[in-house]
Order: C-alpha cells, then sequence, then structure tokens
C-alpha cells in the first residue's frame, strides 16, 4: 500500500501545480471575482465531503429564513440536469440533486436553485427574486469567481485538513494555504464533552489570523425518526435493522445508533450515490425482513424503489459547543450591512 503511495507522487506534483497556479492567478487579479450588490454567504471545505455542509446550511437558514428573504445555491451534484434549475414542486431528486432537494422539501418559503456556473446562478436568482436579502452557497470555497461577503470553511473533528494531503495522495482540493480565505472556520463533528484544551491545540496548528473566526461544532440527531410514520429510536431495539447510507462519513450516524444499542447491519455506499435497481433488488431479497435506517437525503432517493420495508430516516443537526450567539451575530452582520 505504501509504495503504490509513492507512484501517485508525480500525480500529486501535478495537481499542486495547477491549483496553486489557479489561486496565484486570483491572488495577483489577472483571474477575477465577480462582485454582486446582494450578500453571499458561502459554506465549503478543503476536502472531500464529509464535513457537514449540508447541515451547516440548514443552521442558517433556519435562524434567518423567517427574517429574511433568503435563497439557497447549489452545484446539484450529481443530477441528470444542467444549467439553471429552479427548484419546483415538480422536481425531484435527479433533477437538482440530493442535498437541495432536501432542503427545497424542508423549508417551503425558501427558494432553492441549482447551477453549476454559480455567477450564472446569482445573475438568475438576482433577476427572478429582486427582493432578495441575500443567498446561501453550498460547496463553493473553490469557487473563486464569485465574490462572498462571508466565507465559511468546515473541516471535520476526526480528520481536520492540517492532517490531510492533497489529492490524490489525500482527499484535499487545493493546499492547507487556502484556509487562508476564510472568514469563519468551523470544526464538526466534534464530541460532545470537548475540552477547552483540545480546542486550545487545534486553534494553534491552524494558526488563524487577527480577521479570522473559529467555532467548535457537533452534530445531533433527533430520537424521533421520520419516514411515512414517525417512531421513537428505541423501538427498533426488538427488530432486524439495516443501516444504509451513501455518505461520505458515515462516523457519526455509526457511533449514535451504538450509543443507542441498536444492533444493526451496515450497507454503505459512496457520497450521493444514486440507488438503481440492482441496489434495489439487493436490498429487498437480502434484506427482506430488515427495517431501514438511513439519512434523510438517501431516504428520498429510496422513496423512489417500491421497498416493502419499513425506512425510516434520523434527523441530524449542527450542534455548537459553545458562541452559537456570536456565530449567529456573524452571519446576521453579512446579511444586513
Amino acid at each position: 500500500m505504501y509504495f503504490f503511495k509513492y507512484l501517485l507522487y508525480p500525480l500529486l506534483f501535478i495537481y499542486f501545480i495547477i491549483t496553486s497556479l489557479k489561486n496565484f492567478l486570483f491572488e495577483i487579479n489577472f483571474l477575477k471575482s465577480k462582485k454582486f450588490d446582494l450578500p453571499l454567504i458561502g459554506i465549503g471545505n478543503l476536502s472531500f465531503g464529509g464535513t457537514g455542509k449540508t447541515p451547516m446550511s440548514e443552521f442558517i437558514i433556519e435562524n434567518f429564513n423567517q427574517n429574511f428573504n433568503l435563497a439557497f445555491l447549489s452545484r446539484g451534484y450529481k443530477r441528470t440536469t444542467s444549467g439553471f434549475v429552479l427548484a419546483t414542486n415538480d422536481s425531484k431528486v435527479d433533477t437538482i440533486g440530493d442535498e437541495p432537494f432536501q432542503i427545497f422539501k424542508k423549508f417551503k418559503n425558501l427558494k432553492v436553485a441549482v447551477d453549476e456556473n454559480r455567477s450564472n446562478g446569482i445573475k438568475n436568482l438576482i433577476q427572478m427574486f429582486p427582493s432578495l436579502d441575500a443567498i446561501v452557497l453550498d460547496d463553493v470555497f473553490q469557487h473563486r469567481y464569485i465574490n462572498l461577503k462571508l466565507n465559511i470553511l468546515l473541516t471535520s473533528y476526526n480528520k481536520p485538513f492540517f492532517e490531510d494531503y492533497l489529492l490524490p495522495i489525500g482527499t484535499l482540493r487545493e493546499t492547507v494555504n487556502g484556509m487562508q480565505r476564510a472568514n469563519v472556520i468551523v470544526v464538526t463533528k466534534c464530541p460532545i464533552n470537548m475540552e477547552n484544551k483540545e480546542k486550545e491545540l487545534i486553534s494553534q496548528k491552524l494558526k488563524l489570523k487577527t480577521n479570522q473566526d473559529l467555532f467548535f461544532a457537533s452534530v445531533s440527531y433527533n430520537e424521533i425518526l421520520d419516514g411515512k410514520e414517525k417512531i421513537n429510536i428505541s423501538e427498533l431495539k426488538n427488530r432486524k435493522v439495516l443501516l444504509l447510507t451513501g455518505i461520505a462519513d458515515t462516523n457519526s450516524i455509526v457511533e449514535y445508533l451504538k450509543l443507542k444499542k441498536i444492533d444493526f447491519d451496515h450497507l454503505s455506499f459512496g457520497d450521493h450515490h444514486v440507488y438503481n435497481q440492482s441496489d434495489y433488488s439487493k436490498i429487498s431479497s437480502k434484506f427482506e425482513n430488515y427495517s431501514i435506517v438511513t439519512t434523510e437525503k438517501d431516504f428520498y432517493k429510496l422513496s423512489l424503489f417500491p421497498f416493502k420495508n419499513e425506512i425510516y430516516f434520523l434527523k441530524i443537526k449542527t450542534k455548537f459547543l459553545c458562541s452559537e450567539r456570536k456565530f449567529i451575530k456573524k452571519i446576521e452582520q453579512a446579511i444586513a450591512n
């Protein structure tokens, strides 16, 4: 395995040159970031997936959607459409992507759109909804062609970017120096009982600039599982349970079920997995008498198939360990000023 890694180092070097050159061209203004009059709040990471961007997007939307006219813009990863698409009641998971679909279903008065060209997506949203107060953008840290009012960078507690490596050796999309563009850094998926000493150690390793704020957050799950009907998680203790996931990082949901003393089998697919007929046949035959527990975004995709299994999903939320009010104030200032 280690020998194989050495073979990848030339590719790592090429990737380093390409990403560093692109960032350098932006730094010297050879490549330009477009500025919009509307406040843009970006959520992203340096690595590929697993840092909790969707729960963070939902946290911001949940706290500000009632008092401000917001829109949510995403690339719409693995959708079957292209270009700008505004979510409507006729939208499906495959036409706008799993995470935008989840957010659209959850926040009824929120404008949700997808566009791989974020500048074009922003322009369309502003033209269609002139009274917008702000746009929340998902997975946009490397999309430097737009100028963000607030740039939020997420990194997970179990795999912080300062302990990771560039692709293809690690999962980083760019070097750790990219963190300097962030206004706010949030370490996500932290232990709920995380000690201050550990927070200070992480802060020292990050070497923050004076204009950067650091926050620590964990994830929490609702004990009431949703689906065609609602049940308390304790009701799963006497059942055969299949945990079915298509996400990048399953540690949190696995640990939560173990904490609740649920015995389960786990069938794990890659992030944003698109379930197909073969998956359906395999799950239906091998786990015929199982209750299925899954994530919210996986639930909507699984609902497209005629499963006889009872299928439930766990609602996940971002929970700040401290300074939540300060984080909310940062968002408030970005929108209002």
